[in-house]
């Protein structure tokens, strides 16, 4: 018996020897003798064997995700790129990100837009949207939310003292912060509750003129998703055993009764248009919905997601559309995290779009 118990020690690790063994053998990839010595001179076997363990090797995603989990249970932390409050609300280290450019800078190219807008007989709107972390500090820390608060002062300092019109978007979400999630727990964005109190409080601010468009409301099916920010903690299975569990959101759509006004919508001078990042971009927040309904006006939503606030604006500037036909109003939602990315206003269009 005590050689069998003796013996059973090694099992483990013979295992674990052969299955990597297994592993290696399978994912080799032998080069010639040409291909060898080229590749040897050049560091080609090394960058090699980092792509196919990088991309190939089996069970990569349950152990990270495992170890992920791990990490979050023992130590309350996740990946490079997240913050965990103390109740397990997760926030993006963007939020934290320190400011590396002049602030004045980009406050005065958003002032050459303006100017730009009016020249073509179009008003501009700013809502800045506050950091997750200056809304639910309840659910993180003062401290930690000191340097986006401060950023969010200073931009709105800055665009009253250029005469800018701007909303306070983050009093309507503080406010509804108070009683129910303006932004989700897991997620990056606010919620469709959050996004709706920002639109009410732009048509009761007066900085856009309110309209009689009439809207249905058809209310879509509710949808269940992984909050964007759990990648940086686990895999989307394992979140769960975490208690980091799915976020479900209801979007909407607001149709004018008028199914002619719906067809030439945005097409002709004179238009209402949104302008923004996957806040206003991704429908599930059904934040153009919900200024449709705030304001009585049809809204074209040119949003994009993954662009940031600069780019989808600076794109438009550029266009045909906005050369041919004007608009009445812009709406540019412009969340001030990403006044500390240095990338923030980067690209061809900038030069194209004069601003």
């Amino acid at each position: 018996m005590q050689p069998i118990l003796r013996a059973s020690r090694f099992l483990l690790p013979a295992t674990f020897l052969g299955y990597a063994a297994v592993v290696n053998l399978g994912y080799a990839q032998f080069p010639d003798r040409a291909e060898l010595t080229r590749d040897l001179l050049s560091g080609g076997p090394t960058a090699r064997m980092e792509s196919v363990y990088r991309q190939s090797l089996p069970h990569r995603e349950t152990a990270i995700g495992t170890l992920g989990a791990l990490r979050y249970m023992a130590l309350g932390e996740g990946r490079k790129g997240v913050l965990i409050g103390p109740d397990g609300w997760l926030f993006t280290a963007e939020e934290i990100r320190p400011l590396t450019d002049d602030l004045d800078a980009s406050l005065n190219r958003i002032d050459r837009i303006r100017d730009r807008l009016e020249r073509a007989g179009a008003q501009l709107v700013v809502i800045p949207v506050p950091g997750k972390l200056d809304v639910h500090v309840a659910h993180s820390d003062t401290a930690t939310a000191e340097g986006i608060a401060t950023l969010y002062d200073a931009f709105l300092a800055g665009l009253d003292d250029r005469g800018i019109a701007t909303l306070d978007a983050r009093a309507a979400l503080r406010l509804d912060a108070e009683w129910r999630a303006a932004f989700f727990r897991t997620d990056t964005h606010w919620t469709p509750r959050g996004a709706e109190g920002v639109a009410r409080a732009l048509a009761g601010s007066g900085l856009v003129a309110l309209g009689d468009t009439d809207f249905t409301i058809r209310t879509l099916p509710e949808t269940q998703f992984t909050g964007d920010l759990v990648s940086f903690v686990t895999t989307d299975d394992l979140a769960p055993t975490l208690g980091l569990m799915p976020e479900s959101a209801t979007p909407y759509t607001a149709e004018t009764t008028d199914s002619a006004a719906d067809i030439f919508a945005g097409t002709e001078a004179g238009a209402t248009l949104l302008i923004g990042t996957s806040y206003s971009a991704n429908p599930t927040w059904s934040f153009a919905e919900a200024l449709k309904l705030a304001l009585g006006r049809d809204v074209l939503n040119l949003a994009v997601e993954g662009q940031g606030p600069a780019r989808p604006m600076l794109d438009y500037l550029a266009s045909d559309d906005f050369q041919t036909a004007p608009p009445e109003v812009v709406i540019w939602e412009f969340p001030v995290r990403y006044l500390t990315d240095p990338a923030l206003w980067s690209g061809p269009a900038t030069e194209k779009s004069g601003a």
